[in-house]
């Protein structure tokens, strides 16, 4: 019994090396790999674009664009390995500048909202008391704890109206 359990985990432990190479990345599959690539567009830079093309009109033509002019195309953009060694320092001063500023904005943020959500209002706090102090004292029963709770409970009312209106 063990011999033929052996040797049938041996023949799907073969079997699972001889699939083919495609199974292997079983969750993904690129059904694009022998097409051919489709050809980029042209894509427009709008802040190189002449500002009197944006303007609206009230006329039904359709609007369309010019090529870009040489003026436009000399705008160039550096990546970060292009830039001299001062242009990156000012770069990262100023990228360290704006995420800080941000993480000022975010935490100020999120304090804020953290004391309005956990922070519970004062006569909330107190309706809550005297209505539990009601509740219990009227679920005790008797002649003294039935008058209690009744007279904490229409306190508790009291503060419960007063929260209410200030909202």
């Amino acid at each position: 019994m063990k011999s033929t359990i052996t040797v049938l985990l041996a023949l799907v432990a073969l079997a699972s090396c001889s699939v083919p190479k495609y199974s292997y990345y079983f969750d993904h599959y690129n059904y694009n790999a022998g097409r051919k690539q489709a050809q980029p567009t042209k894509e427009i830079d709008a802040l190189a674009m002449d500002p009197q093309l944006l303007t609206a009109s009230v006329t039904e033509q359709p609007v369309v664009f010019s090529e870009v002019t040489a003026e436009s195309a000399t705008v160039v953009k550096k990546t970060y390995l292009q830039m001299t060694k001062m242009e990156r320092k000012i770069l990262r001063h100023h990228l360290k500048k704006e995420i800080k500023n941000n993480i000022k904005v975010l935490k100020r943020s999120s304090i804020e909202s953290a004391n309005a959500s956990n922070a519970m209002d004062h006569d909330l706090k107190l309706a809550a008391i005297f209505g539990a102090v009601g509740l219990v004292a009227l679920i005790i029963s008797g002649n003294v704890f039935y008058i209690i709770g009744g007279i904490a409970l229409l306190i508790g009312v009291v503060f419960f109206v007063k929260w209410i209106i200030r909202q």
